[in-house]
């Protein structure tokens, strides 16, 4: 039952491959890597970058974002559209009282990196404008206020300079490859340990640390994330935790669809 539950993983991929708490986060990794821990870690984060969706599809949902005891719905279409060697992931949320509506594109690529397209509407009742490109050091601001950033939903990390592959293990039941990409320059998260299912290439866990180590978001997918419908699993819900500012997002679909 599980192969097929992350099979499903591998068609949710562009939605954003991870989500929801960590018991306890292992610590990141520090000092000197191996040559051959950074050779294999180029190639796991080039083989999962390289996983291009099998289909087109466009899925509804919203954004549920609590933060200091109040909770804001958001609703969001994420559609996917595949190309020959490429394909663009879109997210776009609805304006609310609080915000004006948002939109990101993120062309994916086979053989190079991310590029990113947004765009934000003045406010609550003004038009969106059509998104304009967005350089990837740019892309760490809050898709809707929530804690998704751009560079979240575009998997920036995996273009990260320093890919350095650690030691297997079970994940979630799964067999997984550990992968630990960093860059020193990227922000608030300087570091990413991420656990990749070994047969779908899709990240099952992830937790985003600072450089003093700790960690700052948290990630995962599990069991309860995932709901049958019409013989078939399908990915429900995907969570964020923030640690530092205990505000926490949740990206629910509606797979009746």
């Amino acid at each position: 039952m599980m192969r097929r539950v992350f099979a499903a993983v591998v068609l949710a991929y562009v939605f954003i491959p991870f989500f929801t708490l960590m018991a306890v986060p292992p610590p990141a990794v520090t000092g000197p890597a191996a040559p051959e821990q950074l050779a294999g870690g180029q190639a796991l984060a080039e083989q999962v970058r390289s996983s291009v969706p099998p289909e087109n599809s466009e899925i509804h949902g919203k954004l549920i974002i609590k933060s200091e005891g109040a909770q804001r719905d958001i609703p969001i279409v994420c559609r996917v559209t595949v190309k020959a060697g490429s394909w663009e992931t879109d997210y776009e949320t609805a304006g609310t009282a609080q915000c004006g509506a948002e939109r990101l594109v993120v062309l994916h690529s086979t053989n190079g990196p991310s590029r990113y397209f947004y765009a934000k509407a003045a406010s609550a009742s003004a038009p969106l404008p059509k998104p304009a490109p967005l350089a990837a050091e740019e892309a760490s601001i809050p898709l809707a206020g929530s804690d998704f950033s751009l560079a979240d939903l575009g998997l920036e990390f995996l273009h990260w300079p320093v890919q350095r592959q650690l030691k297997g293990e079970m994940r979630l039941g799964e067999p997984c490859d550990v992968l630990e990409s960093s860059n020193p320059s990227a922000g608030a998260i300087v570091r990413v340990r991420s656990d990749i299912d070994r047969e779908f290439h899709a990240p099952l866990i992830a937790v985003g640390y600072d450089a003093q180590g700790h960690a700052v978001k948290e990630y995962s997918l599990h069991g309860s994330s995932f709901k049958k419908v019409n013989g078939r699993w399908r990915l429900e819900k995907m969570d964020i935790r923030n640690k530092k500012t205990g505000s926490r997002t949740e990206l629910k679909f509606d797979i009746s669809q």
